[in-house]
């Protein structure tokens, strides 16, 4: 898995490509955290996975919403785009609706998500 990040108007936006497995979307989370500390000063948070292959199974899903559950303190009032082009949309739609606490919402191009973002 591979990484690039960069902000944009008030939004952090992360690229991932390559093989992404649960473990590594966790990985990310912690470094997005060890990164930006104080996420309250921006509007959300897109991250890109167009390049990248999700090798996440769903019984693994359990395992994201307990580490987004652990963490709502720090993401309750930011919005979270997840823009992707493959099957594993749906497992996003699922986590959203399990974390109601969150704004988590999919997209299948960038432009849409930070649209939404800074609505």
């Amino acid at each position: 898995m591979e990484i690039s990040s960069h902000e944009q108007n008030g939004v952090i936006l992360y690229r991932i490509s390559g093989e992404v497995k649960t473990e590594d979307i966790i990985r990310f989370w912690n470094r997005l955290f060890s990164d930006y500390p104080i996420l309250k000063d921006y509007m959300g948070i897109v991250t890109v996975f167009l390049d990248a292959r999700l090798k996440q199974e769903d019984t693994n899903l359990n395992n994201l919403v307990e580490y987004f559950t652990g963490n709502l303190d720090r993401l309750r009032d930011l919005k979270i785009a997840v823009v992707m082009d493959t099957p594993m949309v749906t497992s996003t739609i699922i986590l959203g609706q399990r974390l109601k606490q969150l704004q988590i919402k999919p997209f299948t191009t960038e432009k849409a998500a930070l649209e939404w973002i800074r609505i």
